[in-house]
């Protein structure tokens, strides 16, 4: 397992720039954002005393967006780095049913860390740091860890199932991020920096084919296992808990 505090995101500099331009580096980041939310207004909302659990939270932007929903929230957001933790708790210091965890995977998945029982699960951009054995692993923890009618959903970066696709994906990120820099005048990064930082063992990036990840969901015990939105090598995707 791949030791977080020995990686780039341990390191402040590295993941304030990523949380810098998050939005000019993901493809249609606030879309993805938007189906998280939309799944949760439709199938969650309604519940009485709704808790939710936000793994490799970063600054806490994606709870923020279904705390605009409902503010009533009992969110437990846990990430890995002590900056971005700060930035959450900065970012939702207006919410009081909020608690932060310091921890990484490799604490929920060896232990450390014991969590409580949650109507809803999240995870954005997080969970492509493990090994797909790991991945399942963590799947089968967030089963365990959700009521029955729970939801789960990631919004994450997939590994193409084969080159061709990969070189087409690659194309369609490589226009985006050259048209997002150029917007916001980016200049100390290139389009291909990032992409090369897709596959770099030294940022953690170990990304897994959508249909390996959801086929282990359903061997963790979802239901309703399903890609809700995708563009290239990003999508969104999840199940419920029976």
């Amino acid at each position: 397992m791949s030791d977080f505090n020995k990686s780039a995101w341990a390191e402040n500099k590295f993941a304030e720039n990523y949380l810098d331009k998050a939005d000019i580096y993901i493809v249609e980041r606030r879309k993805m954002f938007w189906f998280v939310s939309s799944l949760f207004s439709h199938f969650i909302q309604g519940k009485q005393d709704v808790k939710l659990l936000d793994l490799g939270c970063g600054d806490g932007v994606l709870t923020g967006e279904l705390l605009k929903i409902n503010h009533e929230i009992s969110a437990t957001l846990l990430d890995g780095g002590e900056s971005m933790i700060h930035k959450a708790e900065e970012r939702l210091k207006g919410y009081r049913n909020t608690t932060f965890i310091q921890a990484t995977f490799q604490d929920l998945l060896g232990g450390t860390v014991k969590l409580g029982t949650y109507d809803f699960c999240v995870s954005s951009m997080a969970i492509h740091h493990l090994e797909m054995r790991e991945k399942a692993s963590l799947f089968h923890m967030i089963a365990s860890c959700l009521k029955s009618g729970g939801r789960f959903v990631d919004v994450d970066v997939i590994l193409p199932p084969s080159e061709e696709l990969e070189q087409w994906y690659f194309a369609i990120w490589k226009d985006w991020l050259a048209t997002m820099m150029d917007r916001y005048n980016i200049r100390d990064e290139a389009p291909e920096d990032l992409i090369r930082r897709y596959k770099d063992p030294s940022s953690m990036n170990k990304p897994d084919t959508l249909g390996n990840q959801l086929r282990a969901m359903e061997s963790a015990g979802f239901v309703d296992v399903d890609c809700y939105f995708k563009n290239g090598i990003f999508a969104v995707f999840g199940g419920k808990k029976q």
